[in-house]
């Protein structure tokens, strides 16, 4: 009894004890509400019926088995995500989000979509959801350079969306910028896993490859493509090797890497020397990725000599120099190799051309049953420069190859001359004949080029041996170069004042293959600045955001993005010092033998001051804007150097770059003396009398090209606008298909092609022309303002816009495609978003006089007369024929009732084509206001039968016609009018009490 009485004693005690602990449980459970402020949301286990809201001011949440979410009943404003949190994929491989804020309420009736999207994580989680989503549907392709109004709203809508599917509605919107993921303090990150091989094959060309492949001729080249992506890559200018493929591998433009030519000058104040790598003041890749671990290994790449110390290898190229002249010292191995010590380790692999047998180098001649005592004199001297270039790539190719097994690089670089070397030596003996080629001579070397591209692929192939699939491949060429009707008319592409670099095309390749890359990815046409960010991105590593070019994104993997996802750094890397250049001694010698014999440099450009340094700079200046430093540069040469062809053409096209036409044109005239810049300077001068509508004189100049180079395509494009001026759109339409169908490349003619069709009323021909054009360069921004234009007929406002999205994409800094985008949003009564986008064209180019004269447009329409003025002030300082700018003044100076000086404005403004319509417009209702109704009415007669009737100014009319007493004509108008638009109802009454007399 007493054992049994102590058992039940424990476990009563133990019973209250579980009651007391679950009273105190659901005690602490006991939670205050506001309902006035607040509303709640219990989450809990599903079988005892969760979640359910929370009624009145007190709810019950067990800590363990549920929870009370609570939820503010007014709007709140939120921050919205940001990049590290929205991680939205981006066109670029980016991860994206916003700066700004969103004013969010959640509604208490939607507690089940509210508890169900956020589980419990609050409002910014709901949030956050919902951008992610709305971020992730929305056009990846404009994002980073064009943050509009019109994102902004699809922004909001696709956010009203999912806002609303989770219980809440979005009140408001604030979106200040784009945020971008940015590397830490701009340190590397660690290496992704990734190995890469990169192969240069300078010079070349789709228009070559693609004839050879479609045959079978290049098997290696072939497997890259099936397996992988390709595209043509724009080239920069000058189209000068050093230049270019330094910004490959620095990612940025000449004029910041430093490598301007193939010479500079000697500090010591002697002649030029060769450039290298002392005078390049930007890290390449292999530095960037030497510094997060990766081991790098670089063949041949143009100026490394002297080698840098990287973590790897480097292999200059001065290593096969040495062939050109064979007193150079081969025991001298200053700068060639990083290690130093590499050099005697790969001296075995250099291959002298003596080595090359005759029969390999017979198997490229036709027939190549000759002997070698066939070839004599000038052929002689081919016959050695190609068992040289053998040679040359050769000892690159055995060297890359030993040291790939000996080193085990995660990144390497090889860098093959020879498929430029061979154009510059043997394409203008590729079919068809030029002009000045013997028919033996071109019989001998007409298969040299298409040959030796496949030898080039027997070098890929070895490459590529022993390599799996964890190797990523890209292979690209700086430009294209000139092969069939492209090609300069002149007999030797080695012979002249550095003519060399005119054989260029700007259109290289590009190939990415392999591990990483999405087979048969669509890829628009890329550029060279677009290299040097896509290797960085494939090893995980931050893209400056300084540099001009983009990841190309669309090559790549999204699952590999989505574990290296691209960062952006905000400081420019910095080059390590490199090795002391010094002298090359006999090295540079080789070198500029070498150049001399590919045309590249001219006898007087190791001198100071030469013709070919000074030319080059000056392009280059050119191709930042910098027009009238280019011209001084130009005008130095020539009076250093005395008149040259090359400088000549160029002074002329700065100057006119300058709005100096008639200067312009005396120096083309002067150039035409040399037969070498006869095509171009006689180009430019029919161009000139196009524009003074001397059409006879632009068609003899351009006719008198074609007799020398009948295939000449920018020639016959340039004809097709003259004919159309002539009244001959059926022979400019002739022309122009013929300039198509030379080159697949030239975007003109086929842009002519789609406003020939639209001035034909014919916009699905418009649209096939336009299309055709950005297919051929999407780099041609022409093209898409004109498609837009054709799609705005169509009333497809939101296609338009993505096109001038496409066009931003390409060209982030045109300012037309701004200009024309901003006048969109103006006409659909984005008002704010315009005035953005004209800033923005001012910023990026501020003597373009079109966008002051909107922003002066958009100021008046808010009565800011006083900002209006100045923005027509500066649009007439840089143009002070603007018609339209002086209309807009007129307007400015009505409103401060200086009418006198408002008529002179308009007067002046009726003398520009371009306004006339709308100077008469203004004049006539200026005329009205002061009582002038006769002189009013005629000016709007006339402005009417330009622009076409509106009811707006046949009201207008049929007023001022009532006020003279011509009470039939009034009603003429007012019935017109009514016609156009039925709903003027006080306006029919005035009819109908006109026609009554009453």
């Amino acid at each position: 009894m007493n054992r049994n009485g102590k058992g039940a004693s424990k476990g009563s005690i133990a019973f209250v004890a579980a009651i007391a602990l679950a009273i105190v449980w659901f005690a602490s459970g006991m939670h205050s509400l506001s309902p006035e402020s607040e509303f709640g949301v219990l989450r809990g286990p599903s079988f005892l019926g969760y979640p359910r809201p929370a009624d009145g001011r007190f709810a019950v949440a067990p800590p363990g088995l549920v929870h009370l979410d609570r939820y503010p009943r007014d709007a709140v404003v939120l921050p919205l995500p940001q990049a590290e949190d929205a991680l939205i994929p981006g066109a670029d491989g980016s991860r994206y989000g916003f700066r700004g804020w969103a004013t969010v309420r959640l509604r208490p009736e939607a507690w089940a979509d509210i508890a169900t999207a956020d589980q419990g994580a609050g409002a910014r989680d709901l949030l956050l959801a919902a951008v992610r989503e709305a971020g992730a549907g929305m056009d990846r392709g404009v994002h980073r350079n064009l943050g509009t109004g019109a994102f902004q709203d699809e922004l909001s809508q696709r956010l009203k969306v999912g806002l609303a599917q989770r219980g809440a509605d979005l009140r408001e919107l604030s979106l200040d910028s784009l945020d971008y993921l940015l590397a830490v303090d701009g340190r590397s990150y660690p290496a992704a896993d990734t190995r890469m091989l990169v192969v240069g094959l300078d010079g070349a060309d789709w228009v070559i490859l693609d004839p050879l492949l479609a045959a079978g001729r290049l098997p290696n080249l072939e497997r890259l493509i099936e397996g992988g992506v390709r595209t043509k890559l724009l080239t920069i200018s000058p189209m000068l090797s050093p230049v270019i493929w330094t910004s490959v591998v620095t990612g940025v433009e000449p004029s910041r890497h430093g490598i301007l030519d193939f010479l500079v000058q000697d500090p010591a104040g002697g002649n030029k020397q060769p450039v290298t790598s002392a005078h390049r003041k930007a890290a390449t890749v292999w530095e960037m990725l030497g510094e997060a671990g990766t081991r790098t290994g670089v063949v041949g790449w143009w100026a490394t000599w002297p080698a840098d110390a990287v973590n790897g290898y480097l292999v200059s190229e001065r290593i096969a120099y040495q062939l050109f002249d064979f007193k150079t010292d081969p025991d001298d191995e200053q700068g060639k190799t990083w290690p130093p010590e590499l050099y005697n380790e790969i001296r075995t692999d250099i291959v002298s051309p003596d080595e090359i047998p005759w029969e390999r180098t017979a198997s490229f001649f036709s027939p190549d049953d000759s002997s070698e005592e066939d070839y004599q004199g000038a052929d002689r001297e081919l016959l050695d420069s190609f068992s040289t270039l053998l040679a040359s790539g050769d000892s690159y190719v055995g060297i890359a190859r030993r040291l790939h097994e000996q080193y085990s690089p995660g990144f390497e670089a090889v860098y093959l001359e020879g498929t430029d070397t061979v154009g510059h030596l043997f394409m203008s003996f590729r079919d068809p004949l030029l002009p000045g080629v013997s028919v033996r001579r071109q019989a001998r070397f007409r298969h040299v080029v298409d040959r030796y591209y496949e030898q080039a692929d027997r070098y890929l192939g070895e490459l590529l041996a022993g390599r799996g699939k964890d190797w990523t491949v890209m292979v690209l060429s700086d430009h294209g170069f000139a092969s069939d009707a492209t090609r300069p008319q002149t007999a030797d592409s080695r012979i002249g004042h550095g003519q060399a670099a005119s054989w260029h095309r700007k259109f290289g390749m590009l190939i990415l293959s392999g591990r990483h890359i999405v087979p048969a990815a669509s890829l628009e046409q890329a550029s060279v600045y677009d290299i040097a960010p896509t290797i960085l991105a494939l090893y995980g590593q931050p893209v400056p955001s300084s540099w001009p070019g983009k990841v190309l994104a669309g090559a790549i993997d999204p699952a590999f993005l989505e574990q290296n996802p691209v960062r952006f750094r905000t400081d420019d890397p910095e080059r390590r010092a490199g090795a002391d250049a010094g002298s090359g001694g006999e090295g540079d010698e080789d070198l500029l033998k070498k150049l001399r014999s590919l045309g590249y440099i001219s006898s007087d450009s190791e001198s100071k001051n030469s013709t070919t340094a000074r030319n080059n700079s000056g392009v280059a200046l050119m191709a930042e804007g910098l027009f009238a430093e280019a011209e001084a540069e130009f005008r130095t040469g020539i009076e250093e150097n005395g008149e040259q062809p090359t400088l000549l053409v160029n002074l002329g096209l700065s100057v006119l770059m300058q709005e100096r036409n008639d200067e312009a044109g005396k120096i083309f005239q002067r150039a035409m003396g040399y037969p070498h810049a006869y095509r171009v300077a006689a180009h430019h001068l029919a161009r000139l009398a196009l524009e003074r509508n001397d059409l006879g004189k632009a068609v003899s100049l351009l006719q008198s090209i074609l007799e020398r180079e009948p295939e000449a395509v920018e020639i016959i494009t340039t004809l097709g606008q003259a004919l159309e001026k002539q009244g001959d759109p059926d022979g400019a339409e002739r022309a122009w298909i013929r300039a198509a169908d030379l080159d697949p490349d030239i975007a003109q003619p086929r842009n002519h092609l789609g406003n020939l069709a639209r001035s034909r009323n014919d916009g699905v021909e418009a649209e096939k022309w336009y299309l055709a054009a950005i297919e051929a360069d999407p780099y041609f921004m022409g093209a898409y303002n004109n498609l837009a234009l054709v799609y705005q007929d169509r009333g497809e406002t939101g296609n338009a816009i993505d096109l001038y999205g496409r066009a931003l994409e390409k060209a982030p800094t045109n300012a037309v495609v701004m200009n024309n985008l901003a006048s969109l949003y103006f006409a659909t009564g984005e008002m704010d978003e315009a005035d953005k986008l004209w800033q923005r064209a001012v910023l990026a180019a501020p003597e373009y006089p079109s966008p002051y004269n909107n922003l002066a447009g958009i100021r008046i329409a808010r009565g800011e007369y006083d900002g209006a003025e100045k923005y027509l002030l500066r649009a007439l300082e840089l143009e002070p024929g603007y018609g339209d700018a002086r209309v807009n003044l007129a307007l400015v100076l009505r409103s401060r009732g200086l009418t006198d000086d408002a008529r002179q404005e308009l007067l002046a403004a009726a003398a520009d084509p371009r306004a006339r319509s709308q100077a008469l417009l203004q004049q006539g209702y200026l005329e009205l206001e002061d009582g002038r109704y006769g002189e009013g009415l005629k000016l709007l007669q006339e402005a009417r039968g330009r622009l076409g009737d509106s009811p707006a100014l046949l009201n207008v009319m049929g007023e001022a016609a009532l006020r003279l007493g011509r009470n039939q004509e009034a009603l003429s108008y007012w019935k017109r009018s009514l016609e156009l638009d039925r709903s003027q109802a006080r306006l029919a009454e005035r009819v109908s009490d006109l026609e009554s007399g009453s």
